[in-house]
C-alpha cells in the first residue's frame, strides 16, 4: 500500500481494507510525521501511538519532533465523529481518518441517522480536502444493511485502493 505517490491537496483517498488501521497505516503515520504536522482521527480505537514510535525510531534518534506533530484525537461514537471531522481546522497538513464507518455500524443508531451523519461527515471531509490530502481507512461493514455507507464513501473519494487481507493456506509441519 503506498499511499504517498498519491497524496496531493485535493485528494480524499478511501482504503478499504479488513484491518483498517493496520501496520502499514501506522507505518504512513510516522512517515507523513518526518514531514510535518499531521491529524489522525480515530473511529474505531485502532491508533497505535507506540507503533508508530517503533518506525519513527528507526529513522531517527529523538523522535519527540515528529512526535509532537502528530495531533490525534477519538470518537467512539458516530455523532462524536461528526463533531471531531467539523471540530478539526483545515490547516495544510494531511488528515488520517482511521476506521471512519466503525462508529456508523452500530446497531443503537437507526440507518436513516447513520446516512444522516455520514453526509454531513462526508461535507466536512471535502472542506478538509481543500487544505490538504486526506485518507480514510474503511473496515467492512458488520451487517448488509449497512453496506450503503461504504458505498457512500467510495463514490465520494477520488482514489480507492483495496488491500486485500494475506491469505494463509494450511501448510505441513515438518517432523524433524
Amino acid at each position: 500500500m503506498d499511499i504517498l505517490p498519491v497524496l496531493k491537496t485535493g485528494k480524499l483517498i478511501a482504503v478499504y481494507t479488513s484491518d483498517a488501521a493496520c501496520t502499514e497505516s501506522m507505518s504512513l503515520i510516522a512517515e507523513l510525521g518526518l514531514r510535518g504536522a499531521v491529524t489522525i482521527l480515530d473511529g474505531g480505537n485502532r491508533y497505535r501511538p507506540y507503533q508508530v514510535a517503533t518506525f519513527l525510531r528507526r529513522k531517527m534518534v529523538d523522535i519527540s519532533i515528529a512526535a509532537n506533530r502528530l495531533l490525534s484525537r477519538r470518537a467512539f461514537t458516530c455523532y462524536e465523529m461528526n463533531t471531531l471531522l467539523s471540530s478539526t481546522p483545515s490547516l495544510n497538513h494531511p488528515c488520517l481518518i482511521l476506521d471512519l464507518l466503525n462508529t456508523f455500524y452500530d446497531d443503537h443508531v437507526s440507518t436513516y441517522e447513520a446516512y444522516r451523519l455520514l453526509k454531513s461527515c462526508l461535507g466536512q471531509m471535502q472542506r478538509l480536502v481543500l487544505s490538504g490530502p486526506v485518507v480514510v481507512t474503511l473496515p467492512p461493514p458488520l451487517a448488509d444493511d449497512r453496506d450503503f455507507l461504504l458505498e457512500q464513501v467510495c463514490r465520494q473519494a477520488d482514489e480507492v485502493m483495496i488491500q486485500e487481507a494475506p491469505v494463509c493456506g494450511p501448510t505441513q509441519p515438518s517432523l524433524f
